[in-house]
This record gives C-alpha cells, structure tokens and sequence, in this order.
C-alpha cells in the first residue's frame, strides 16, 4: 500500500497531475480500443454503430477509469472519496427529476442567448474554430439519434444518457472536485471551479454558459446529498429529455429544444422561463428541508 500513501500525501499540484495523466492515458487506451474495434469491423470510422461504441469506450477511458482509479490511490476509502452514499428518501429523488423538467426551459432560453455570442474581429479565426466544433457536435448528435424509433432511443439512452452521466458525475464532481479542493477551494467555489472545467471540456463553446450553470447544479446536488448517485439521476434526465424530445419528429424543431427562438420571440419565451425558475427555486429549497430533516 505504500504507493497509495504516496499519493495521499501529495499536494493539490501532485494529485491534479495524477489526474491529467490518467485521464490522458485513458484517453491514449480508449483510442486504440476503438481503432482496433474499427479495424476488425471492417466498418468506415463514419459509421454511426462504430461512433457510439468508440464514445461510451472514451467516456469510460477518460472519465470513469481514471476517477475510480484516483479514488483508490488518494483515499484509503473509496467510496467516501467519490461519495458513493445512497439517498434513502424518495421525495429528494422525485424532486430531482421535477427540477431536471422545469429547469429546461431557462436552460434552453439561455443556451438560445449564448448562441448569440460573438467575439471582436481580431479573434475571427478563433470564432470560426469554435462554430466548426458547435457544428461537429450538432452533426454527430443528429446522426447518432437516429431514425427515432424505440430500438435506437433505447441505445441512445445508453449511450448519450446514462454512459455520459455515471462516467461525467465520477470524474467532475467525483475526483475533481476533490483535486480542487486539494488547493484549498472552499465547498462552492470548488462547485463554480468545476462546472467551468466541466464546461470548457465539451468543446461546445455557444452553450458554454448553460451547461456550466448545469454542472453547478449537480454540483450543489452533491453538496446538498453527499451522494454522487443524486447529481447521476440529475445528469441522465436532462440527457434523456433531450434524447427523447429530439428523436421526436414534432418536438425536435420546437425553439425550446432546437435552442433556435426566432427573433422577436425571445420575450414570449422569457415568461414561462421565469416561472420555471422560481419553481425550481421553490422546489430545492423545498428538498434541502427534506435533508435537513433527514
């Protein structure tokens, strides 16, 4: 065991570089892994099957591995260091997903204004790179969601819901949050601290500022339980909504989902929005009454 009580002594700098190597080496394995499954298919590195097989080995490679793995090098207990406690009480689950549900319209209507952004003319190439990588990412949704039939939504939850949320929760608010705090961050400021990090990495710069304000609700979720499995069941519903909506014909080009809200319209979105959000205010306070009494 003396490897691990060399890396429970390191400081905030020696465990973060743990971490980044980790992550990196997972990053180099899931890679191979993926080359290899594509050289054996025979299959074109276009092919949709292939792409949700190579994402779930990457999230699993780059996420989940090197959180469990810091999880057992760092703390001489496991399970406390990644929070794996459960939440008996059902009401703070049911709440969970009603404020996942009521969020997604200020979320969206957020994400709408953030699509707006643009940078000063001398940071053009930049702003060309950052719509390339919005664009790539749109495309690949798009292709791996489907024809939208039962089959391929029930994949889909797999593998764009419930892979993404488990590995993500790990190894945000898992062991980051934990090398964060190694550096002396506070319980909120470690929450801000990784739910930019958490956003920055999803290369998907127009929605930055609603998925950071995502990532520190589950964040505040962990605080609030000290369960990982709750900000987990916060991140698979707001990825399934959006599985589900956008396999949907009739739903997939609504403005509240596409994030496109015409001009002018902006304002007759705003009002349910603002009632979403003091629900959801309502709602959370509502919960840490539950855990206080708990």
């Amino acid at each position: 065991m003396r490897i691990r009580d060399f890396f429970i002594q390191q400081s905030g700098w020696g465990q973060a570089l743990l971490l980044v190597f980790l992550f990196c080496g997972g990053a180099v394995v899931a890679s191979i892994i993926a080359l290899v499954s594509q050289g054996l298919s025979g299959k074109a590195l276009v092919d949709i099957d292939l792409a949700r097989w190579a994402q779930t080995v990457s999230s699993v490679g780059m996420f989940l591995a090197p959180a469990l793995a810091m999880a057992w090098l760092c703390d001489r207990r496991p399970g406390r260091y990644l929070s794996l406690r459960g939440v008996a009480d059902g009401r703070v689950w049911t709440l969970v997903v009603v404020n996942m549900l009521l969020v997604a319209a200020p979320i969206n209507l957020l994400g709408a204004l953030n699509q707006e952004m643009s940078l000063p003319a001398f940071l053009e190439p930049v702003e060309r790179w950052m719509r390339a990588q919005e664009d790539l990412a749109q495309e690949l949704t798009v292709a791996m969601i489907g024809d939208g039939s039962a089959g391929q939504i029930a994949i889909n939850l797999l593998v764009m819901a419930l892979c993404p949320a488990i590995t993500e929760e790990f190894f945000f608010r898992g062991a980051l949050r934990r090398v964060v705090e190694r550096f002396g961050a506070g319980p909120r400021a470690s929450v801000w601290i990784v739910a930019a990090l958490f956003s920055a990495i999803h290369l998907q710069f127009y929605g930055f500022v609603p998925r950071m304000l995502l990532g520190a609700y589950f964040g505040y979720l962990l605080l609030w339980t000290r369960s990982i499995w709750v900000p987990v069941c916060a991140h698979f519903v707001n990825n399934a909504t959006a599985v589900i909506a956008l396999s949907d014909p009739a739903l997939k080009d609504n403005a509240m989902v596409s994030g496109e809200i015409p001009d002018g319209a902006y304002v007759a979105f705003l009002i349910p929005a603002l009632f979403a959000t003091v629900l959801f205010f309502f709602f959370n306070k509502k919960m840490r009454r539950y855990l206080e009494k708990g």
